[in-house]
């Protein structure tokens, strides 16, 4: 496989669901508000929710089931969505203002800077 370049919110998301994932193995409430409303999970663990903008949904597989999520296809010369909010206010090294700081990526185990 080649090697992939992420930006620091792809890898940030990754560790992000990595956590939740792992959190909800065990926590059946957990589990439970996070199918039911992603967001305030966000909220809850970061004290923000870094992504309002976006739609959240969170799929649970069912016995005998695979399910494959593909990320939207981004064309070479698009920037991502999640990254025009960084652009827009021009945020430094992938800190928004609006709580998104370094201090909360730290908290979920990524350190970019």
């Amino acid at each position: 496989m080649s090697e992939i370049t992420a930006y620091p919110f792809e890898k940030a998301r990754a560790v992000l669901e990595a956590e939740l994932r792992k959190k909800a193995e065990t926590d059946t409430a957990f589990r439970s508000a996070l199918l039911n409303d992603p967001h305030a999970v966000l909220v809850e663990l970061l004290g923000t929710d870094p992504v309002p903008s976006l739609a959240i949904r969170v799929l649970e597989e069912a016995p005998g089931e695979i399910v494959l999520v593909l990320p939207r296809r981004i064309e070479a010369d698009e920037l991502p969505d999640e990254l025009l909010d960084y652009a827009a206010g021009g945020a430094y090294k992938g800190c928004k203002g609006d709580g998104w700081t370094q201090d909360k990526l730290r908290r979920i185990g990524y350190d970019p800077f």
